[in-house]
């Protein structure tokens, strides 16, 4: 049982974690979903709805991939820190979930490619 106790298989809990919620996240940013479509709306980002969707995937995609976990974690935290930042300036109460999102992303990179 402790052979499957490591931190590497801990950072691939974390990297599986981040791609199953910015999978989702992203792909109902692509497709348009009616709630997607209402956030981004009152935030006045309608026209940047479909951008952020693909370059979530495009981050979950590059986290994924042993070789290109470094920008893919890069590219969450840069997404999750401009969602937090859009959150304050708008005054949603709302700032963990991104904010445990681009920590887990660059914690499951770390500890993948660290133990």
């Amino acid at each position: 049982m402790s052979k499957y106790l490591t931190f590497k298989n801990l950072g691939w809990l974390f990297t599986a974690f981040v791609a199953f919620m910015l999978g989702v996240g992203g792909v109902s940013k692509i497709i348009g979903t009616e709630e997607m479509v209402g956030n981004f709306t009152y935030m006045n980002l309608s026209d940047y709805l479909i951008m952020v969707g693909l370059l979530e995937v495009i981050g979950v995609g590059l986290l994924i991939n042993p070789k290109t976990s470094l920008y893919g974690s890069v590219l969450i935290g840069a997404i999750m820190t401009a969602a937090v930042c859009m959150h304050l300036s708008l005054g949603f109460p709302g700032i963990m979930t991104p904010i445990v999102l681009g920590v887990a992303g660059f914690a499951g990179y770390q500890l993948r490619e660290s133990f």
